[in-house]
This record gives structure tokens, sequence and C-alpha cells, in this order.
């Protein structure tokens, strides 16, 4: 994380951003963009205090930015307690930098003596009695009971120590009445996720088998609760937990995910039906409708429009595209469709997809395909996983921008656009330039290549593209991941603690499918649930693993 943060700030590419331009702009994302990349300039003290004070939602990562420009001294020392290492921690004497820089993350790595010192420096009650269980954790020997710690107490630390500290201390049976009381807590769904998608908490996925389906959780806990069930052969505890995740969902796409699995496990056709007669289009139903032999039907691939209709907005400018959001937001849902019809001509079809989409209550899914004379030289299979890619990024907006300043159509980060810069003999001048359609498909077509050398199959191309090459590696080479195991592909799919990836990846799987449909070349989602438990389908880091038995 240190390394991306120090390249993010290295960035020299900049065109010059001015004062007076970010003084004009309303409070946006698109104006935090601006004001983080005028941070990164050569300005003077005075102007980064001008401009960061305009800046919404500040994180630590702006802040320090900040305060390498800023000459204030309140500034520099906030930025200088939050950045304190551990070995200087344990000797401040400084109370209000040790309430900034103190954590139960940097207190695991301490001695007993620097964590009770700093305590009595911050005097908490609360604090006391987090490093006090700290202390008995870590001295095994000494905690025979848990219950003389609240459960809350259990979980803050679960949630805030880091990895190598609950996985050393905290993996372990849990007292009589305990789980229940660490149900209410506002972390468990969390502490869920976290002890079923990592084997090696083993104890306490033993404990979590015995909460009740009965109990007062949310859906995607519930869900993880049978995931849990379902590894440790209790199918009747999977199955009650996936009626509440049912019951529960919100989203069309998490009801059918529930009936899925209750179709997986007891193979009733009654399930299976049902999921197929979804409205969405999903990884799951689009699986049910291909054992039924069910054609999908509920998406398009262009609107009408109206020859006389001549509206035009600028959709590569983010300012413009904020307005839009915000007009979108306000239009009430018998309005929607009339918003729509206002750009209902050729150049505003994203634009017109996107507020179509919303007026139908997503019953009819949009599956466009802008900017094809930029994807000219691309094999048919190639562009439907751009297109995938693409629908799912930005929806077709040039001009999207994401809260970590992912750019355009196929949202490249700005590190990324850095890195590839040395591909192309023309020197860019501006990240701006990713708001250009054919510019942002350029640098994608040179990320894309590079990664499909490593991998062959739409689902791990999807959670490279997404969460990097390094962390796909490391979970497809995880034992047990993606084995010909009962419940593969699927378990592994649903094992993923980063949620991002993990739903990124189903749903690019899904956009894949419906193109290579509409360009001619229709695909089994079956069979490309099957080959990701083939290594040599699919990647090249599993396969020499494969050879070698």
């Amino acid at each position: 994380m240190k390394q991306f943060l120090a390249l993010l700030i290295s960035l020299n590419v900049w065109a010059n951003i001015t004062l007076d331009e970010i003084n004009t702009k309303p409070p946006s994302l698109a104006k935090n963009f601006m004001i983080w990349r005028f941070l990164h300039q050569d300005i003077t003290p005075a102007q980064a205090d001008d401009a960061f004070y305009q800046y919404r939602n500040v994180n630590t990562r702006l802040f320090k930015a900040y305060a390498k420009k800023s000459d204030r001294e309140e500034v520099k020392y906030t930025a200088e307690c939050l950045s304190l290492p551990t070995k200087e921690l344990v000797k401040s004497n400084d109370l209000s930098c040790v309430k900034m820089a103190f954590s139960p993350y940097k207190a695991s790595v301490m001695s007993a003596a620097e964590r009770d010192r700093l305590a009595r420096l911050l005097d908490k009650k609360s604090t006391y009695t987090w490093i006090k269980m700290m202390d008995d954790l870590l001295q095994t020997q000494r905690l025979t009971n848990l219950t003389q710690y609240k459960p809350s107490t259990f979980m803050y630390l679960f949630l805030s120590a880091g990895m190598k500290f609950r996985q050393g201390h905290l993996n372990r049976p849990l007292p009589s009445n305990y789980l229940a009381e660490m149900t209410k807590h506002w972390g468990f769904k969390r502490f869920v996720i976290l002890v079923v998608t990592d084997s090696r908490y083993g104890e306490l996925q033993k404990e979590l088998l015995k909460v009740d389906a009965n109990t007062k959780l949310n859906s995607e806990t519930h869900f993880y609760l049978a995931m849990n069930a379902i590894e440790h052969n209790q199918n009747a505890n999977a199955l009650a937990h996936l009626k509440n995740t049912h019951k529960l969902a919100y989203y069309r796409s998490h009801k059918d995910k529930a009936l899925f699995w209750q179709y997986l496990i007891t193979k009733d056709k009654k399930i299976l039906k049902e999921l197929a007669n979804s409205v969405d289009i999903n990884m799951y139903a689009l699986y049910a409708k291909e054992k039924l032999g069910i054609e999908v039907t509920n998406f398009y691939t262009t609107l009408p429009t109206n020859e006389n209709n001549s509206t035009r907005v600028d959709l590569s400018d983010p300012f413009v595209w904020n307005d839009l959001l915000i007009e979108i937001k306000a239009t009430s849902k018998q309005d929607m469709k009339k918003l729509a019809d206002k750009y209902a001509n050729q150049a505003m079809l994203p634009l017109h997809s996107f507020i179509y989409e919303k007026a139908t209550g997503y019953k009819e899914m949009g599956y466009i395909m802008p900017y094809d004379q930029y994807m000219s030289d691309l094999s048919k299979d190639d562009k439907a996983l751009y297109y995938a890619l693409m629908r799912q990024e930005s929806r077709f907006i040039p001009a999207a921008l994401s809260r970590s300043y992912a750019l355009g159509l196929t949202q490249m980060m700005p590190f990324l656009v850095k890195a590839l810069d040395k591909s192309f003999k023309k020197k860019r001048m501006s990240l701006d330039e990713m708001f250009d359609p054919e510019k942002n498909i350029a640098y994608a077509k040179k990320h894309i290549a590079w990664m499909k050398k490593s991998l062959y199959h739409p689902v791990l191309m999807a959670y490279a593209y997404n969460g990097g090459m390094g962390f796909t590696k490391r979970y497809i080479t995880k034992e047990n991941c993606f084995t010909d195991a009962k419940y593969e592909p699927f378990m592994s799919m649903e094992m993923m603690v980063n949620s991002e990836s993990r739903e990124y990846g189903k749903k690019v799987l899904s956009n894949y499918v419906i193109y290579k449909k509409i360009l001619g070349e229709p695909v089994s989602i079956i069979d490309l649930f099957n080959k990701l438990s083939q290594p040599v389908a699919c990647d090249r880091f599993r396969a020499p693993k494969q050879a070698s038995r």
C-alpha cells in the first residue's frame, strides 16, 4: 500500500491546473479530482490552503499530500502524528499525537510494558480494557475465560488488530452465550465474512455453525453463514440461512444467489424454474436459463431515436456528468422515461440507455456497443470482453470518475496510466485525456493485452482488472481454490474476501456471455464455469503445478 501511495505522489504528468479554475467549479467529485492533481503541482503554501479547504470528504491520503505543500505548523504536526512509526510511538509523551497514532494494530507488535505505558498516558477506560484483553490473549495461559471481557471488546480487537493477531490469538472456542451477544454487534457481518472465507479460522468456523438461522441478521450475513454450513456438511443449516437470505435481500441478484445455492444443495427443479424466471441478468439466472433451455430476452442493444432530436451534452466532461447525475437523481419515477427521451439520438446513446434502464426499473437492460470504431482491430471474443468490462466500469459514460480517481470508459487508475505511457509515442499531457473514448480504449488495449499473456478466462481477467494481477495470482493458487471438489467453481467464486473483485467478476462474466450472444458467438456459461477448474484452460499460474503432480 505504501508503494502504491508513493507512486501516486510521484506522478508528474499533470497539465497545470490553476487555482482560478478550481474556484469556479461547484463542489463535486470532479472538483476533488482537480484539487488532488493541483496539490501535486509546484504551488505555494497559500495556494495549497485555498485549494485544500474546497475539498469534500477529505481522506488521509489527500491530507498527507496537502501537508507536503502547507507551511501551517498544525497541519504538519497532524501529518507527522498520523505517520508516526511504532518505534517512535512507544517512546512518545505527546498525548495529542499518541491519540492520533495509537491503534490495536500497532499495539499488537509492542511489548506489554510499552502498551501499558501508552494506556496510562491516554488514561481512558475503554483503552485499558482492550489492552488488558490483548495482553491476556498474547499470554494464552492467563486467559482461561473470555467472559471477563465483553463480546464488543473481542469484536473490536478482531476487526482492528490485524490479520496476524486475530489468526494467532482470536481463533478459539467462544464461551456459552458469547456468540449470541456478538451477533448484535455492528461489525458482525464483517466478522462472519472474514472467518468464513479463510480456512485458517477453523475454530471460529465451528462456532458460527451454532448461530441460529432465526437470529435477526442481514441477508449477506445469513448467506455467509450458509456457506460456512455447506463447507461443514450441514446442509439443513445452510438451507435455513439461504431462505433468510432470499427473504431479506433487497437486490434481485442477491435473491437469485440464494435460490441458486438452494438448487445446488437440493437439485429441486422448482427452485431452478423460479431462478430462471428472474428478470435480472446475472450469472445465477443465466445458469438456470441455460439448464432449462430458456432464451435471455430482456435486453436491448440500441434504442429508438428521434431524427429531430439534436440534444447534445459533453459526455467527456466530468462536471457535465456530475450535473446530469444530479438531474437524474432529482427526477421522479414517472418522469424518468421523459428524461430518457430527451436524449433519444444516436450520439447520446450511452446517456439515453443509462436513464432508460433506470426508467424501466432495470427490467430492461442495456447491452449497447458504442465506440466500435476504436475496436475494429479486435476479434469478436475480445470485443465481448471489452464491452463486458466497459459496461460494468462506466456504463459507457466517457466522463465516469470513481472516488479513487479511476478514469473514463475503462476506469483507468492514474498510476496505471502513468505506467502505460511508455507504450505510446505521443506524449500525454493530462489525465483529462483519459476521458476521451479513443485514448481511454487505446490504453485499455495495452493493459488487457498484457493480462491476456497470463489469464485466459473472463472471470480471472475481471479479477485482475479490478484487483490486480498479483491479487488474482495469490487467490487462484490458494489450496482448495477452483478445484474439482463439490460445489466448485461456485464456492471459490463466493469465498473471495475482496467483495468488490468478487462481485465484479460475476457481473463481467454475465456481460461477456450476453455480448458473445449479440456478436454471433454464443457461449455456454456452464462450460465457462467448468473451465475454471481446469488450470491449463484458464491461466499460466496453475498449469505448471498441475503438470508436476
